[in-house]
Formats: C-alpha cells, structure tokens, sequence
C-alpha cells in the first residue's frame, strides 16, 4: 500500500471534519439528496459487496416499520454514492468502513454481514461502535442525513421545509386568554 491510499489519523480526521462541515452548512443536502442518478459498479466508489454492507448496516440504524420506510427504502446508499461522486476523497473513508464491518463479521461469526441474522447485525453494530467510534460516527451521521433530507421522509412526517431566507409557515396568532390564569396566580416569591 503507498503513503498516498494510507490513512492516518490526521487524514481521517480530516475527511470527517470536512464531510460533516459541509452536511452541517447545507452544501451537500440539496444537490446531492434530490439526485437519483444510478452508477454502473465500474463507475462507483464502492463495489456492490460494500454497497450490501453499507445497505444493511443503514437499515440496522433505520429500519423499517409499518409507518415508516428503512434508510435503504428512502435510497441511502444512493445518497451516499452521489456524495462520495462529488467528494471522491471520501471513497476510502466508506471503502473502509465497510471493509472493517465485514472483517468484524467474518471474526465474530464467520459469515458475512448480510448474511448475519438482525440480532447478529445489531449486535455486531454495537461492538464495531464501541471499537470503531469515529467510523461509526460517519455511518451514523450519513445514515441520518440522507434518511431526513429525502422528501419521501418529508411526506411521512408532514414536514414542510422552509429553506433559508423565506417566511416560513403561517402561524396563527397567538391567544392573550392562555395567559389568563398565569396572570391570576399569585407571586410566589418575594420582591426584594
């Protein structure tokens, strides 16, 4: 491996400060979570066996119930491939991310993480959290930004952005009568 694909600590660092500053200011949720472009694998920062553990992991950390879509329902994986598209220095950041879960896999159960029954992923999330925290802090983060940018989420929810620089929603006026009996209550402490 040359010095070049090596990751240290400042470089990973570096990456994740980098990403979340620009999930953080809004740069990336626009652009990148209304995309819905599909890659061919060649074309793709991860191949489709870490796309698998990518789209397993996220629906461990949003599953699906019966009101609302998993975080792969809602396309989170595209999501992520549309950042690593514009980002390319992310790539090896989620190439190993999702590389390390399957080696935690292969360790724990001799078996691959899609292969791993939803006990087994969760607990298997769990150990990788506690010995992995920045790594899965990225998978956290990512999961959750694309999973509440998506306006299918939106609908669900009954969520109606506002982006900034506009009025917002209509809100309606407040009522005086509310603050009726607080008025009426006596003080209870002492003016000094």
């Amino acid at each position: 491996m040359n010095n070049k694909n090596k990751w240290s600590r400042r470089r990973f660092s570096k990456a994740v400060i980098s990403a979340q500053l620009l999930l953080a200011s809004g740069a990336l949720t626009l652009p990148l979570a209304c995309a819905k472009t599909k890659k061919s694998e060649s074309d793709s920062a991860l191949d489709s066996s870490q796309q698998e553990t990518l789209k397993f992991a996220m629906d461990e950390i949003i599953p699906a119930n019966e009101k609302m879509p998993s975080a792969s329902d809602i396309g989170s994986v595209t999501y992520v491939l549309n950042i690593l598209e514009k980002l390319p220095d992310l790539s090896p950041l989620f190439q190993s991310l999702t590389d390390k879960i399957e080696v935690y896999s292969l360790q724990n159960s001799n078996s691959i993480f899609s292969d791993l029954n939803k006990e087994a992923r969760i607990n298997l999330l769990v150990n990788f959290e506690q010995t992995e925290p920045e790594l899965f802090k990225v998978l956290k983060d990512f999961t959750y930004e694309s999973y509440y940018t998506s306006e299918k989420v939106y609908e669900l929810i009954k969520y109606e952005p506002y982006p900034t620089g506009t009025l917002g929603p209509k809100m309606e006026p407040f009522d005086e009568k509310l603050l009726n009996r607080v008025k009426e209550t006596p003080s209870m402490y002492t003016k000094i």
